[in-house]
């Protein structure tokens, strides 16, 4: 690319490329009749950007790199581009692992028979739903809704969107366990439970439905 602010020169150009230990430079030696001197021009590099494309056909998390990108140089102390740069292209996958349909109902932490505290243990150890809350901060799904399922089906750690056509749509990961959850799933039905703090708590019978009709999304099994 010839910048247009040498273009005014009536000359002659010699476009080196140099490699040093350093890594690569380039000079131009510019003849100006005004001046009647040579002139060194010194560049530098920059930097490219990173274009971000989503994907459902990959699984949700994974990286696809389409293209790999390549710095720029502009002359030095200027924003005048000599090269310009080739922006890196990546892809993100949103896919499930897979889908399935079931039921779901909601359980307070407080009911009978319940200790308050998942089945699951945590990177930090025992989780109370009354004291720690019905969320779960994961490393890589970040704030996640703590529910309980069959764990031979889905092993502590699972992490599944879940939509019953009733609460909105949310991302759950599975941190505890019934005996409901494995009687269903032993006659071939999905059955998770949505946890709340209490059994009183505002929301818990939004939580029902029974008709099979609810949407299960996998995108990572177990921890």
């Amino acid at each position: 690319m010839i910048i247009s602010k040498f273009l005014t020169m009536k000359s002659v150009f010699t476009f080196l490329l140099s490699a040093s230990l350093i890594g690569i430079s380039y000079s131009r030696d510019v003849f100006d009749d005004h001046i009647g001197k040579t002139s060194n021009i010194s560049v530098v590099p920059f930097s490219y950007d990173t274009e971000v494309y989503y994907n459902d056909d990959l699984l949700y998390g994974e990286e696809k790199v389409i293209g790999e990108g390549s710095i720029g140089y502009k002359i030095t102390g200027t924003d005048i581009v000599v090269l310009e740069p080739i922006n890196r292209v990546v892809e993100i996958g949103r896919g499930p692992i897979s889908i399935s349909y079931g039921s779901t109902t909601g359980y307070g932490a407080n009911c009978v028979g319940c200790s308050g505290n998942v089945a699951c243990s945590t990177n930090y150890g025992t989780h109370s739903l009354i004291n720690d809350g019905v969320y779960y901060e994961d490393s890589k799904y970040g704030n996640v809704r703590i529910v309980a399922a069959d764990n031979s089906l889905y092993p502590c750690g699972t992490i599944i969107s879940i939509d019953n056509g009733v609460m909105d749509p949310f991302m759950g990961i599975v941190l505890d366990t019934g005996g409901a959850m494995r009687n269903a799933w032993q006659n071939g039905n999905i059955l998770i439970d949505i946890a709340f703090s209490y059994e009183d708590s505002k929301g818990i019978y939004d939580a029902t439905n029974m008709d099979g009709s609810v949407k299960f999304k996998v995108y990572r099994v177990g921890w």
